[in-house]
C-alpha cells in the first residue's frame, strides 16, 4: 500500500523516545499507573474502575491510585473464557489419559469455553446463576443419544439448550442434534 505524503512528512520529523526502561512484564503495571496518576491532574476526573485481562499486575499498581481500594477491578469475560480453554488444553496435553474419542478433545473444550461464556455473560453479579450454569453446561456437552443429561439446563424457550427449547414448545427434543449446537 502506498504511503501518502503526510505520513511520509511525519516519519521523517518524527523522533520517538523511550518513555521506560525495564522489563516488559513491568511495563503495563508503570503504564498504568502512569495514566490512572495523571487523570486527576490533566483531566480532573478519577477511574472508578479497570478493565483487566487477568493481569493482576496492572490492577495491584492502581487499586489504591486514589486512596484504599479506590479502583475496582473488572475481568473481560472473553478473556476468562479463552483461560478456560487454554487451562483445559493444558491439563490435556499433560495428562495423555484424558485425550481420545468420549473424552477431552478439542471440539469438547470449545463447547464447554462456549457455555462457559454464555454462562458468565448471562449471570453477572449472580455468582449462585453462575455456578449453576456452569454445572448445566459441563452436563449439556456430555449429554449423548444414549443418556440426555439437560436436567441442569436453564428451562424456557430462550434457554441456551436445544434440548429445553424444544421441551418448552411441545416438541420431541432432537438428541441426534449436535451438542454444541446453541442458541446465542
Amino acid at each position: 500500500m502506498p504511503r501518502s505524503i503526510e505520513s511520509d512528512t511525519f516519519a521523517a520529523d518524527h523522533v520517538c523516545h523511550s518513555n521506560f526502561q525495564g522489563s516488559a512484564l513491568k511495563m503495563e503495571a508503570v503504564g498504568a499507573t502512569r495514566i490512572f496518576q495523571r487523570s486527576t491532574v490533566k483531566r480532573g476526573l478519577k477511574y472508578a474502575h479497570y478493565y483487566g485481562d487477568g493481569d493482576s499486575k496492572g490492577f495491584i499498581s492502581v487499586k489504591d491510585t486514589y486512596g484504599k481500594d479506590s479502583v475496582t477491578k473488572y475481568e473481560c469475560i472473553g478473556h476468562v473464557q479463552k483461560r478456560v480453554g487454554a487451562r483445559l488444553r493444558k491439563l490435556k496435553s499433560k495428562n495423555k489419559y484424558l485425550s481420545g474419542k468420549g473424552k477431552l478433545t478439542d471440539s469438547f473444550i470449545d463447547r464447554l469455553q462456549n457455555y462457559y461464556g454464555i454462562a458468565v455473560r448471562s449471570n453477572v453479579g449472580n455468582l449462585s446463576g453462575l455456578q449453576q450454569n456452569v454445572i448445566a453446561a459441563l452436563f449439556h456437552c456430555s449429554s449423548s443419544v444414549e443418556k440426555p443429561r439437560h436436567g441442569q439446563c436453564p428451562i424456557g424457550k430462550d434457554s441456551w439448550c436445544y434440548y429445553q427449547r424444544a421441551l418448552s414448545c411441545g416438541k420431541k427434543p432432537n438428541e441426534n442434534i449436535k451438542a454444541y449446537q446453541m442458541k446465542y
